[in-house]
């Protein structure tokens, strides 16, 4: 079902297994999914609407919006959505 890949490096040609290549790029995409987790979800930010501090998820700590360490937020407790700032 699964073949071997085709290289070229230069004028040199390698025929490699799909293992070879699949296994590295797994590891690499897995330790950026739980270093982000670890990194992203130790963060605490500010509410600017209600003054409240809330840990998001990491995923939405990642993919929204941000400028320099705050971020576009919807608060857990007042449900407004704004740049929230990183507490420190």
């Amino acid at each position: 079902m699964f073949s071997s890949c085709d290289v070229h490096f230069g004028n040199i040609h390698y025929d490699v297994p799909w293992w070879v290549i699949a296994i590295p790029v797994a590891v690499i995409l897995l330790s950026v999914y739980i270093i982000g987790g670890i990194i992203l979800s130790k963060n605490e930010y500010v509410c600017p609407h209600c003054n409240k501090t809330f840990s998001p998820k990491w995923y939405k700590a990642a993919y929204t919006i941000h400028l320099n360490n705050d971020r576009v937020f919807k608060c857990p407790h007042c449900k407004k959505r704004g740049l929230c700032k990183l507490k420190k």
